[in-house]
């Protein structure tokens, strides 16, 4: 039922041991940035199951043994603990919440401008949506419409590059 398994290079060199049930061992989800950093480094993964175990604890003790084996033998692992439950389970104890947010109190992320807009915000939330969607200031919009149907020429930064479109447009339709 339960099962440990290792994940090798094609030219068979561990990177990452784990425990699974099911089709967890041929699974690609759910997986770690230095799990798929290595499948990427090595073009590839081959995948072994090492060994069958009728309970979870015992899939969880023999998994913490192989993590420990290879890592003794110098395995460069991917894996984010020593196996066993890890990190699942773990509970914060309120002493150290407290700690956390007595740390947290008052911290104020740096703010940046962006340069297309001018808008101001938070590094955090800056970086993460509004600089890779930015297009920049441009509120005014510059449309047409010919033969009843509207036409969107774009947006722009200023009333007179909308308005010059509009022109530029209608006189190269002839409508002008």
């Amino acid at each position: 039922m339960y099962y440990t398994y290792c994940h090798s290079s094609p030219k068979g060199e561990v990177f990452y041991i784990g425990k699974g049930i099911n089709d967890r061992a041929y699974s690609f989800r759910d997986r770690s940035h230095d799990w798929k950093r290595a499948i990427k480094h090595h073009g590839g993964v081959q995948i072994k199951i090492l060994a069958y175990w009728d309970t979870e604890e015992e899939a969880f003790n023999h998994e913490e043994l192989l993590i420990d084996c290879f890592t003794d033998m110098k395995f460069n692992l991917v894996n984010k603990t020593k196996g066993g439950q890890g990190v699942y389970g773990y509970k914060q104890s309120e002493e150290l919440k407290k700690l956390k947010s007595l740390q947290m109190t008052g911290y104020k992320h740096k703010e940046v401008v962006c340069p297309k807009c001018n808008t101001k915000g938070g590094i955090t939330s800056m970086k993460r949506w509004h600089f890779d969607n930015c297009t920049g200031a441009k509120a005014h919009r510059g449309r047409v419409t010919v033969d009843g149907k509207r036409i969107d020429l774009g947006r722009f930064e200023t009333k007179e590059q909308a308005t010059i479109a509009q022109d530029s447009f209608l006189k190269a339709q002839g409508v002008a």
